[in-house]
Order: C-alpha cells, then structure tokens, then sequence
C-alpha cells in the first residue's frame, strides 16, 4: 500500500541517532589495521630486499667445485674470475650468470626448449608451438652429443654452476619469479647449445623475406614484388626466376587471403604470434666493426672498434666478465647461457663480430597428397613426413597436444606459423624450412672456447673454422700490430643468376633446387693487413676474391659501411677519441636519395614556412636536438604510408620489422612513378603531389603529439631507446617498471643506428633495435679498452647497477674495460665442500 504524502513528509523530518560510539570504537580497529597491514608489507618487502642476493659477497662453499675460485668485481660491477683450471672457471662463469641473470636466463631456457606457456600461460603457447616445430631442442641435444670430450665436461661445469648459482638464491629470488609464482629451473649442458642456437635464429631473417615475396606475389607481378622487397643490386637481381607467375601455374596459394587479425585468430589459436615475437625476422638485426691499422694510428698500434644492433633488452643481451685461469686469460662480451666470452681480447690479440647476413635459411613449397595426409611429394615419387608429438603444458589451462612433421628439408612451419597458413593452400601445400644451424654437424661452441685460449691471430683463425651458425665477419687486431678479417661460419654454395638463389620459396620436389655443398672456409672472404690500413664490415655485401657468387641476395644497405669509411678516410692519423667519435655518428647516408624531394615539397599546413625555414638546411644528420630530423622522419614515414598502404595488410603487419626506405627512395627516382598515384582519386598523382601530402600529414601529427611550436620540437623527444623486459614490456605499470627509456639520435642507416618501429609501435619513431654494446681496443694497451652498453649488469630490477649504464650508453660515454683494474667493490669467494 502507498504512503499518503503526510506520512511521508513525516518520516523526511524524523531524526534517526547515529551510533557514534560504535564508530568511534570501529573506525580505530580499521585504522589500526590498514596500518598494521601496511606495516607487515613494508617489513615484507624490507625483509626481502635484505635477503635477495643482489650484490652477494663473501665466501661461500659448494660440493660440484673442483678447487677455490676468487671472483672481484671490479667499479664498473664487472667480475675478475681467477680460477686454478678452466673448468672451475667456467664453472665460476655459470655461476655468476645466475646470480646476477637468473630471470634472464629462465626465461631464454624456456624460450630455446618451448616452455614458456608453462608459467606464463596461453598467450605464449603460439611461440612455443614455433620453437618446438623448428626442434630447437631436439637439435641442440643432438649437436651436444657429438661434441669433443673435453667440451661436453666444460658445458657441464658451466651447467653445474649456474644449478649452484641458482641454488645459493635461497627464497629471495628476483621478483620476477616472484610475480609469475615459479622458481629455477635445472640448467642442462645442452640448454646452453640451444641457446647459441637462438642466436643464431635471430640473427637469421632471410625466410622471412623469401615468405614475404611469397605473400606479395599472389598479388603483384615478380617485377613489382622486386620493387617493394628489393634486389641489392637494382637492375641485376640474383634469380631472374619469374616466380610469381612460377606460383601461380602451380596453384600454390590460399584462395581466401586475409590478415591473420582476423579470420585465422579462430580457425589457428595455437599458431598466432599475438603480442610475443618471435626471434628474427627483422631487417638491421646487424654491426659495426673497422680496425685500423698502426700506421695510420697516433700509437702506431692498432686500433679495434665493435657495436652489435641487437634487439634492445633489459637486462641487455651482454654481461662483461673477465676468465683467468691457466692457459686463459680472456675479457669481454658474454652472453648469459653460454659458457665463453664472445666478443673480447686477450692478453695479445681483440676480437669484433657482425653478422655476415648469408642466406642459410630456405624456404621449401612441399606439395600434399590429399588422399594420403602422412605423404608429401619427393623428386623421385611420394615420401613419408618424420612425425613426432608434442606436448605444451599451460599455466591455468589445458595442455596443447600437436604433432610436427618434418620433410627431408626440415620442419613444417605452415602447421605453426600464421602467415606462412595464410599464404598457400593448405589442402595441397605446405612449408618446410632448411636451415644450416639445426645440421647435426654444428659445433660453434667449441670454437668459441678454443677462441677464448687462443694466443695469436693463427691459432684464433683456426678455431674459426669451426663456428658453423651464426656466420659473422671477424675483425681481429693483434699487439704485434696485425689487422685481419674472416667470415666464418658455414653456407650454401650458389651460382649467381641460377635457379631462385633462396630469394623466395622453392618447389620441394625439383631436385634443382636442392642445397649441394656447403662454401669450404678457404673460400669465404678473408683479408690480412690489407694495403689501405684499415678493414671495415657493417653488413654490407662481401664477396670473396676466389668466389664471385655472394653469400645472399639480401644484403643490407652499405650506408653505414659507407660513412664509416668516409669518417676513416677523413684524417691521416686516428686517436682513441676518434674511435670514440665514430661509434657516436648521426650522419644517415641512406636518406641522401630523398633530400631532394624533401625539400622541392611545399606542405599547405599552417605551420609550413616555419618548418621549412627550419629544415632549409638539414643534411641528415639525425642528432637526438635537431627538429629537422624529426620533421623530416615524420614526412617520410607519410610519404611511406601512402606509397605502400594499397598493399593493406601486407603492408601494415611489416612495416616496422622491414624497412621501406630503399625501395621508397628507388621508386621516387620516377618522378611519375605509379607507386605515387593515389589510385582513390580521378587524378594521377606524381610524387611530388604525393610528397605534398605526406608532408602536410606529418605536420599535423607532429604538432598533435608535440605542440604548434616547431622549434620546441626535437628529434631526442620523439625517438626513444626502449630496452624491453621479458614479458613484462608489455604489461601496464610493470613495464614502466621492468623496462628502460632513453632519448637517442640516429636512425636505421646511421653508425649509431636507432632503427624506427613504424606500425609496430604506438609511438612510431621509437627504436628497439640500437648497439646493444660498444667496445673499443688500444692494442697499444689493452688496459685502455672500454666498453658500454644499454643498462647494467645486474639482473635484479631493485639494484642500481640494473639501469646505471642507461644515461652513459646514450650520450656515448664509456667504462673502462681492464684485466687488472683499479679499484676492487666487492669479493665473492668459492670453496669446494
């Protein structure tokens, strides 16, 4: 029954008491409790901090070591191993890794065996789906068991002591482990070989480019499939294959196409590459590296410079430490997981690594037989795929049951890679991968070790002969004043305009197509106190003099190798603060061939006489406070944008790993190029009218993003360094916690490279990819040697040597890199139980 509206004008005025004295007596005990709360995780957390081993020192006693190893670390955090054999040192190695990287190191073993998703979950099952397909694992298991006697014990005691390093941690692990509610895993001698395995997967794109021509040629000629992924050479391509028409007489592609976002998120949830990336697949994965030789140094010795374009990380790629121990005594690079120093010198002789970049890595079209799923086509009839099962255990959900196939080229990745489904028709088709760094045949490790004791630049060359993956262009300078180079690694030989030349994906069945023979080391480019004084690689092709076929078709752009010659050539006599000034270089030669067209266009914007009067004089020169360099990246990443977007997605999910800068600069040689015609509109466009455009679209995205006031905008503003933590980059508040942030200069063509992102980040000129280290040696003395890279040497997100090196790396200043160094911080000593 309804209230009458007395009644309820009554019951407003009614006063109802409050129970003060109940809350005065609850809000206290509330109080007190969030307080006490507060309290217990402030302790929590203190407690914590005070047990976690962040910056261990003293002694401490182990039962898998062989005799007493003293470890000083010296001002810079870098670990002085001095050891009675090389096995305890090794050992010392493995456990210093742990202490100081053990997150990193977990999470790169369960990257290199596929157990991610078993702490992580499902988001990561589609890469552990990828890595065990490739049988990263499997390969790394069978390459250890053919290792020498002597290597397998070193692996062993590096294994032994990352499990004691990791053991000694207690219950205060790094707080990774903390937030993902897992602990260490035991560390095999093997996790060690397929972690070298890794490396050389990321530093081997080329089947993405040859799955990427594949994909434009359901759409383009093969002509103008050259014009957006390019041919080194522009009017001579390695294959004159017309493989587009070759592809689509075979039928090989997928009738219904589209961008994996979409369709295939439902019809392949455990092949999609979501938010993780994979290793590899990226354009500038790159170096530098020049020695000059005494008689154009001050010293009269020489002089060796080295920064390798690693993917940005946190902690970085590298961790420095110096092995002493009888007959060895090395400084330098060591990657965490692998048992060696990999870029260094000794007390003679310094060494420098770039990736050679040969295309070892080929795609393989394998034609099915519908009526019979376990068969593929051979050249001499039907063939049984090698099939095994996996299994992917997953936190919080049920596990992932699959089964890989394998043809006689290698594994079947269009059962575990998204865009390679996409591309062909799955019914009739599939795609294998062969790749040299999975033969059985691979020993690069012992090399690396054999490396690490070598006393001259002969014994050095001989342990090169047997890093089989990755290929890298060795620079080596000794004290005796000798400058060498070396490729070394292995590749499959090819001859020069026959066949496809591993430019795009073969028919599996022809013969002809077929990997022979490796290259033998005696024919690979070398070179040894060349005339000139001075020896310089950056990626740039190389060809040996007794072997006219190159390595690959996909060489990358000679900008840097470019100005790194023009720089050396610059001055009669070179110093170590030369050096210095070399590896800080922000002159992009590779966006010489757009300045004229940069600089002809006239933008409608309103700001458009400011920012011309401003760029009136920009030579490319990409300092971190130029606001030329800013406008002039913002207007060609428009101009990119509008030249390739009618290629829809196989445009927009590359534009980022690929770089579109050749073939936009070759492409606007044609003033009247097609590529510059919106073909929205009635009007043919010419490249002028599409620069135009760009340049008013970039204009109003920088005065969006950074203001309406040009000369407050700058280059160091917009391209920032990010070092990126495993997997917490992407996750809100932990990323900003886990990861690092530097304004930097340069771009993806500069000696101090900075390669942008584009699509693939929400800020588009941010870079990723930047010298994960750099290194200089006086070979007039080798305790004048430094060093730097992005971040810290430790591990642990709570320690100040986490991030101290960060500012340094980015105004390039320098550490010093010494065997015996000044000044002693701490000291950790290992006895044997």
């Amino acid at each position: 029954m309804a209230l009458n509206s007395s009644k309820t004008a009554k019951l407003a005025s009614m006063k109802f008491p409050i129970r003060l004295p109940f809350m005065k007596k609850v809000l206290p005990a509330i109080l007190w409790i969030c307080l006490g709360g507060l309290g217990i995780a402030i302790a929590g957390a203190l407690f914590y901090l005070y047990s976690a081993q962040s910056n261990a020192s003293g002694k401490r006693t182990i039962k898998t070591l062989g005799d007493s190893v003293v470890i000083s670390f010296d001002a810079s955090d870098v670990p002085h191993i001095k050891a009675n054999s090389a096995t305890d040192a090794i050992f010392a190695l493995g456990y210093v890794h742990a202490t100081e990287r053990s997150w990193q190191m977990e999470i790169n073993r369960r990257l290199a065996s596929g157990r991610l998703s078993e702490i992580l979950g499902k988001d990561t099952v589609p890469i552990d789906r990828f890595i065990r397909t490739l049988g990263i694992k499997h390969a790394a298991e069978k390459q250890f068991d053919r290792y020498p006697v002597r290597t397998k014990r070193l692996l062993q005691a590096y294994a032994d002591g990352v499990n004691a390093g990791n053991a000694q941690l207690g219950w205060a692990l790094p707080v990774e482990y903390l937030l993902t509610g897992s602990k260490p895993g035991y560390w095999s001698a093997s996790d060690s070989v397929a972690w070298m395995l890794m490396m050389a997967f990321d530093l081997g794109g080329n089947w993405h480019k040859e799955l990427q021509r594949l994909e434009l040629s359901q759409f383009l000629s093969t002509k103008q499939v050259w014009e957006v992924v390019e041919p080194y050479t522009q009017d001579d391509p390695v294959s004159n294959v017309d493989f587009s028409k070759m592809y689509r007489d075979l039928g090989v592609f997928n009738p219904n196409p589209g961008p994996t976002e979409s369709s295939f998120k439902k019809k392949l949830p455990s092949t999609e590459l979501a938010n993780f990336d994979a290793p590899g697949g990226k354009d500038g994965l790159g170096s530098n590296n020049w020695a000059i030789a005494g008689k154009l140094t001050e010293s009269g010795k020489p002089l060796l410079a080295n920064d390798p374009h690693l993917g940005l990380s946190v902690p970085a790629a590298w961790y420095m430490a110096h092995l002493e121990a009888p007959g060895l005594n090395v400084i330098g690079a060591s990657l965490p997981g692998v048992p060696a120093i990999i870029l260094g010198h000794t007390d003679k002789l310094a060494w420098s690594f770039t990736n050679t970049g040969p295309d070892v890595q080929d795609l393989y079209i394998e034609q099915l037989d519908p009526k019979h799923p376990g068969m593929y086509r051979g050249p001499d009839g039907p063939l049984p795929f090698q099939v095994r099962q996996e299994t992917i255990d997953i936190k919080g959900a049920p596990s992932l049951r699959f089964l890989v196939k394998e043809t006689r080229h290698g594994p079947v990745i269009s059962d575990a890679y998204a865009r390679a489904h996409r591309a062909i028709d799955t019914e009739h088709f599939a795609l294998a991968l062969r790749w040299t760094a999975v033969d059985v045949q691979n020993q690069s490790i012992v090399g690396l070790l054999e490396m690490n004791q070598a006393n001259d630049t002969e014994s050095f060359k001989k342990a090169l002969r047997k890093n089989y993956a990755p290929m890298q262009n060795v620079v080596m300078a000794d004290s005796e004043g000798n400058i060498l180079y070396q490729a070394a690694g292995v590749a499959p030989k090819r001859v020069l305009h026959q066949g496809l030349y591993g430019v795009a994906p073969a028919p599996g069945w022809d013969k002809q197509y077929d990997w022979t023979a490796y290259i033998p080391f005696e024919q690979l480019p070398s070179s040894t106190n060349p005339e000139q004084g001075w020896l310089a690689t950056a990626n740039q092709k190389i060809v040996a003099d007794n072997d006219p076929n190159p390595l690959t078709g996909d060489w990358e752009s000679p900008a840097r190798y470019d100005r790194i010659v023009q720089l050396i050539k610059s001055k009669s006599v070179h110093d170590f603060a030369f050096m210095k000034k070399m590896q800080a270089d922000t002159l992009s030669l590779g966006v010489m061939p757009l300045m004229d067209l940069f600089k002809a266009s006239t933008p409608t914007h309103q700001l458009g006489p400011q920012v011309r009067e401003i760029t009136a004089n920009f030579d490319g020169n990409m300092k971190m406070d130029s606001q030329a360099a800013l406008i002039f990246n913002a207007w060609e990443d428009q101009l990119t944008q509008l030249l390739f977007s009618r290629l829809g997605y196989l445009f927009t999910e590359n534009y980022g790993p690929r770089n579109f800068t050749i073939p936009l600069t070759r492409l606007i040689q044609n003033p009247n190029s097609p590529w510059c015609d919106n073909p929205n509109t009635e009007k043919i466009e010419s490249c002028l009218d599409a620069s135009n455009q760009a340049y008013d679209l970039a204009l109003a995205q920088l005065s969006e993003q950074f203001g309406d006031k040009p000369k407050n905008w700058e280059w160091g503003k917009a391209h920032i360094a990010l070092s990126e933590h495993r997997p917490f980059s992407k996750i809100p508040f932990l990323g900003a916690f886990f990861n690092l942030y530097q304004p930097f200069p340069g771009d993806g063509f500069t000696i101090n490279v900075g390669r942008l992102e584009h699509l693939k980040a929400e800020n588009p000129y941010e870079t990723k990819q930047a010298p994960s280290l750099r290194t200089i040696y006086d070979l007039s003395n080798l305790e004048n040697s430094v060093f730097i890279y992005q971040s810290g040497q430790s591990g642990w997100v709570q320690s100040k040597l986490y991030r101290n090196m960060s500012p340094l790396w980015a105004n390039n200043e320098y550490l010093p890199l010494q065997m015996k160094p000044e000044t002693i911080s701490r000291k950790l000593e290992l006895n044997p139980k």
